[in-house]
């Protein structure tokens, strides 16, 4: 992706958003009763096209331009403030909208598309510098936009390393330029091999499209984002419902037939949603959280090991995570109030963001910086699949515990409502974890030999017991 091309990407989300957003609350304004739902899904399609169009945008520039051992602190700062973003919201509507439907998605609508223009002015690639580049596999990677940009500046070009100093903006984009022309060119064709400085680079292995379905690491890790963030996803889409049925069973439980009453108090109304607003807030806190902090520590791990696939190794906590998390919803009599759903609203927002705070690096270092941008929009189908199933899941189990014949469609059942779709759910995530352990066994080359190591010594011992 170009400059050019991911501000194209961005023009088209501001105006993604500001009519996605704009329609919806027109119709929720004018109470457009005899509007089509599938037509409301389009809007709300928009909405998700057009956001998704910025952050693919900001993470791949992100990307492109930070090292091996600083990618993964630079591309978790940015997703940390997309997963921050529940809370300001949220917050600004519990705030300034309370009752106000309407003019809190107009300010979506005029707020997201300020943002992004606003953002077209920040979005610029700038190739990593050749020093970030050797850090990463311990290889010497100068490659031509090094030598374009110092050609442009001293008239010549020289095989000999330079001290570094700061470049001039007309540095940088000769830099930039010819850095993208290198990247976007056949691997068969780059370079001479007596070239010093044409030396393959630790992004060569560029896999995008149909040749996916040949990566069987592509299909692994797809599973594992999908079971993982659709875990998430079911709580982030249903926790409103989640808290709204223990609420009501505890004030069942004092109050006995008298909770439709006290349900109609305008007081108690505002204290659900408070309580409501404090669950999103900690699920966005989580997430922000978990987004940068994956960051720094997979830096840090690639930065000791010399070694960029050790971040893979960050799989399986993110995966144990995701199982607490779930567990902890599951168990019977564990989360029996809205105050102790905190916990699970804490864990589940922290799991969810390192699960994304990880995943666009382990996809641009595995299969390759051209396309960096389509693989992830693929990766990002898994969550869809995944989420939708969970909720679906949810729905049917919800519905089966709502009592019959009451004109008020609300389960009374506290946990028993739904706990056991968190059954599920922790079983996909021990399956996640067991689907990470066989990707870390294949990327991790130290594991890997150990494991042949393991078995030469085996073999042996195994073929003299025969004899």
């Amino acid at each position: 992706m170009r400059r050019n091309d991911s501000h194209s990407a961005v023009s088209s989300g501001a105006l993604l958003v500001l009519f996605g957003y704009g329609m919806l609350s027109r119709a929720y304004k004018n109470e457009w009763n005899e509007v089509p739902v599938a037509l409301l899904a389009v809007f709300m399609l928009m909405t998700g096209l057009g956001n998704s169009a910025g952050n693919n945008s900001a993470i791949n520039v992100q990307a492109k331009s930070w090292g091996g051992s600083r990618r993964g602190t630079a591309m978790a700062t940015v997703l940390s403030a997309f997963g921050l973003s529940a809370l300001v919201y949220s917050t600004i509507s519990h705030v300034f909208f309370a009752g106000n439907t309407t003019g809190y998605l107009d300010m979506l609508a005029f707020g997201s598309c300020a943002s992004f223009l606003v953002g077209l002015a920040m979005l610029k690639i700038i190739p990593p510098n050749e020093t970030e580049e050797d850090d990463e596999e311990g290889s010497v990677q100068r490659g031509r936009y090094q030598r374009v940009a110092d050609a442009g500046t001293d008239g010549e070009e020289t095989s000999r390393p330079r001290p570094r100093r700061p470049r001039s903006s007309s540095e940088v984009n000769a830099r930039v330029n010819a850095w993208l022309d290198d990247m976007n060119e056949q691997e068969a064709n780059e370079g001479d091999a007596n070239d010093p400085f044409d030396e393959p680079s630790a992004h060569d292995h560029n896999v995008t499209g149909l040749q996916l379905l040949y990566e069987p690491d592509f299909f692994l890790l797809f599973t594992i984002v999908g079971l993982v963030s659709g875990a998430g996803l079911l709580l982030i889409n249903n926790v409103g419902t989640i808290t709204r049925a223990l609420w009501d069973y505890n004030v069942h439980d004092e109050a006995g037939d008298a909770l439709l009453h006290v349900a109609k108090h305008q007081s108690e109304k505002l204290e659900i949603q408070r309580i409501q607003s404090l669950q999103v807030s900690c699920i966005s806190l989580g997430n922000a959280s978990g987004r940068f902090l994956i960051g720094l520590v997979s830096d840090y791990l690639v930065e000791h090991s010399k070694d960029p696939t050790f971040r893979t190794l960050l799989l399986l906590p993110v995966t144990l995570m995701a199982v607490v998390s779930q567990g902890l919803a599951a168990w019977p009599n564990t989360i029996t109030n809205v105050h102790r759903l905190l916990l699970v609203s804490s864990t589940t927002g922290l799991m969810y963001g390192t699960l994304f705070g990880l995943g666009p690096v382990l996809v641009f270092e595995w299969f390759g910086i051209r396309s960096f941008s389509l693989n992830w929009g693929f990766m990002s189908l898994s969550p869809v699949l995944g989420g939708n199933v969970y909720n679906l899941l949810f729905g049917i189990v919800y519905d089966s515990n709502v009592p019959a014949g009451k004109h008020i469609h609300r389960c009374l059942k506290g946990e028993d409502c739904y706990r056991t779709v968190f059954v599920w759910t922790t079983v996909g995530c021990a399956v996640a974890m067991l689907v990470s352990l066989v990707l870390i066994v294949r990327r991790v080359r130290r594991v890997a030999e150990r494991l042949d190591a393991w078995r030469a010594s085996l073999w042996p011992r195994n073929h003299i017991a025969m004899e």
